[in-house]
C-alpha cells in the first residue's frame, strides 16, 4: 500500500476529525510520520485540533536528546507538545517493557479529556509481531484480536490508523518527504522478545509469502470480530448464572451459581468463566485450569469445600456459590488490648480493619466501658471457645456450630477476628455477640465492624 495523506485521510474516521486529536510521539519513525500526516491534514483544514504528547521514560542515555528533538520537530510544525517524564519500575514481575507502557498510559490518562483522541502509530508489521508473540506465549481468541484499531481510554479514545499499513510504506513516505527521526538502539537488541521477532522472524515470514503480513492482520480483525461474539454470548449467559446469594463478608462479588452453570453446554461453561474472570480484572488461567474449575467445583457435592489456583486468583466454592479472589495469604500472629473507641479504626495486619459504632445488637456499651471487662482481640486460634449463646436464642451451641448455621465461608472462619475477654469469646464484629456481653433492650450499645479484605476487590 501507497501511503499518501489522502489514504490516510480514508484511515481517519469522520467522527474523528474534529476532536481534540493527541499524536503519541516518540520520535521514532513511524510516530513521525503520523505526526506528518497530521499536520497535512491539519494545513488542509480537515484536523481542527492536534497536539502531541511525548514520554521521557529515562532508560536510554539518550532520552534528553530525544525529548528535545520531539520539542524542536513540534516547533517547526507548530505542534503544541507536552513533554512528560516518567519513573519506569525495573525488576517489575511483568518486565521493563510492561512498566514502561504502564507508566505512559497513566501520563496518556492524564492529560486526555473526555471526547479527546490519542493516535498511536501502530502498524501492520506491530500487528503481525503482536499476534506472533502471544501464539507462541500461549493465548485465546482475544489474544489473537493483537491490537485493536480503537478502543477507550477511560472517556477518552485510541485510534490506530496506520494499521494497515506495513513498516516499508511508512519508511517510504519518510524519505519521500525527506523527514528526520530517531533510532531507538534498543529496537535493536533481540534478547528482548519483540525485537527478536521483528528482526528475526517476521522478514522470513514475509519473504517466504509475501502476503503472510496481510494475512496476519485480517485473522486479527477476523478474531476480535470473534471475540466481541463470544463475549456477547457470555455476557447473556452471565446474568443467567449470577447468583444474587449473600455470602458473609463477600459483598459485591460476582458469584456464580453452580446448578446453572452446569445447565449450559461445557464450550458456554469456558466461555463464561473466562468471561466472569475476564470482568473482576484477574489473569485467565488456560484451558486445563478452566476445566478443573468445572470437574472440581462446579460438579462438586453441595458441602464440598474445593479449591482451584493459579497465580494471581484462585476460585473456591460455598455450597452452591462459586467465588473467586485474590490468593490468600498466611496471615502475621496478631493479638492485642482492645482499645478502639467510635471514629477510630483499627489495622489488621492483611486483614481488612475494625470500626466501631454505637447503634442497636451490639454489645453492652456500660461492660464494654467498664475496667473490669479488659477486651482482647486476636483470631479463633488463640482461644478456646465453649459453647455459647445469641441473643434472643435458648440453646447454647459451639462456635463451629453457629458458623455453619450463619453460613460462613470455610476459607474465612480461620481469618474471623474475635473479641474475647481472657479466652472467652465475647463477639465476631460483623457476625455474631455472645448473649452474656449483648446489650439489653433500650440499653446503649457499641457494634465492631469487621470491613473484611474479602469480595471483588481484595
Amino acid at each position: 500500500m501507497h501511503l499518501t495523506d489522502d489514504t490516510f485521510l480514508m484511515k481517519l474516521p469522520e467522527a474523528y476529525r474534529e476532536r481534540r486529536l493527541v499524536v503519541g510521539f516518540s520520535g521514532g519513525l513511524d510516530s513521525t510520520v503520523l505526526l506528518h500526516l497530521c499536520v497535512v491534514l491539519r494545513e488542509r483544514g480537515i484536523i481542527r485540533s492536534l497536539e502531541a504528547i511525548h514520554i521521557n521514560h529515562g532508560l536510554s542515555p539518550n532520552a534528553a536528546a530525544w525529548q528535545a528533538f520531539c520539542e524542536a520537530i513540534c516547533h517547526q510544525w507548530a505542534v503544541p507538545l507536552a513533554s512528560r517524564k516518567v519513573v519506569v519500575q525495573r525488576g517489575a514481575g511483568d518486565g521493563l517493557e510492561a512498566s514502561a507502557r504502564t507508566a505512559r498510559y497513566q501520563q496518556y490518562d492524564e492529560v486526555l479529556q473526555p471526547g479527546n483522541c490519542l493516535l498511536q502509530a501502530h502498524h501492520l508489521n506491530d500487528q503481525a509481531e503482536t499476534l506472533i508473540y502471544r501464539m507462541v506465549r500461549g493465548c485465546g481468541v482475544h489474544g489473537l484480536a493483537a491490537i485493536p484499531r480503537e478502543r477507550t481510554l477511560g472517556a477518552a479514545m485510541i485510534l490506530r490508523p496506520l494499521l494497515d499499513v506495513s513498516r516499508e510504506a511508512i519508511h517510504a513516505y519518510a524519505q519521500q518527504h525527506q523527514l528526520e527521526w530517531i533510532e531507538d538502539e534498543s529496537n535493536q537488541d533481540i534478547t528482548y522478545d519483540r525485537n527478536f521477532l521483528r528482526h528475526e522472524v517476521v522478514p522470513q515470514l514475509n519473504r517466504r509469502w509475501p502476503g503472510a503480513l496481510n494475512n496476519l492482520g485480517r485473522l486479527a480483525e477476523d478474531a476480535a470480530d470473534v471475540a466481541v461474539l463470544l463475549d456477547q454470548v457470555a455476557e447473556a449467559d452471565l446474568q443467567q448464572v449470577l447468583s444474587v446469594k449473600d455470602i458473609p463478608y463477600h459483598q459485591g462479588a460476582l458469584v456464580l451459581d453452580s446448578a446453572c452453570l452446569i445447565s449450559l453446554t461445557d464450550y458456554r461453561q469456558r466461555n463464561v468463566i473466562r468471561h466472569w474472570l475476564r470482568s473482576q480484572g484477574f489473569p485467565l488461567p488456560g484451558r486445563v485450569v478452566i476445566q478443573c474449575i468445572l470437574d472440581e467445583l462446579v460438579s462438586a457435592v453441595q458441602d464440598a469445600c474445593p479449591v482451584v489456583r493459579w497465580e494471581g486468583c484462585e476460585v473456591r466454592r460455598h455450597e452452591s456459590a462459586i467465588v473467586a479472589m485474590q490468593p490468600l495469604r498466611a496471615l502475621p500472629p496478631f493479638s492485642c488490648q482492645l482499645t478502639l473507641s467510635v471514629g477510630c479504626d483499627l489495622e489488621l495486619p492483611g486483614n481488612g480493619r475494625i470500626s466501631a459504632e454505637y447503634g442497636e445488637a451490639g454489645l453492652s456499651l456500660g461492660l464494654v466501658r467498664s475496667d473490669v471487662l479488659g477486651l482482647s482481640i486476636g483470631y479463633r486460634s488463640d482461644i478456646v471457645v465453649a459453647p455459647f449463646r445469641l441473643p434472643g436464642r435458648t440453646g447454647r451451641k459451639s462456635l463451629k456450630k453457629w458458623l455453619n448455621e450463619l453460613a460462613v465461608p470455610t476459607w474465612v472462619r480461620d481469618r474471623l477476628p474475635v473479641l474475647h475477654r481472657d479466652g472467652e469469646l465475647v463477639a465476631i464484629p460483623g457476625l455474631l455477640v455472645n448473649a452474656e456481653y449483648a446489650a439489653a433492650a433500650n440499653e446503649p450499645s457499641i457494634a465492631y465492624r469487621w470491613q473484611s479484605p474479602f469480595g471483588r476487590q481484595w
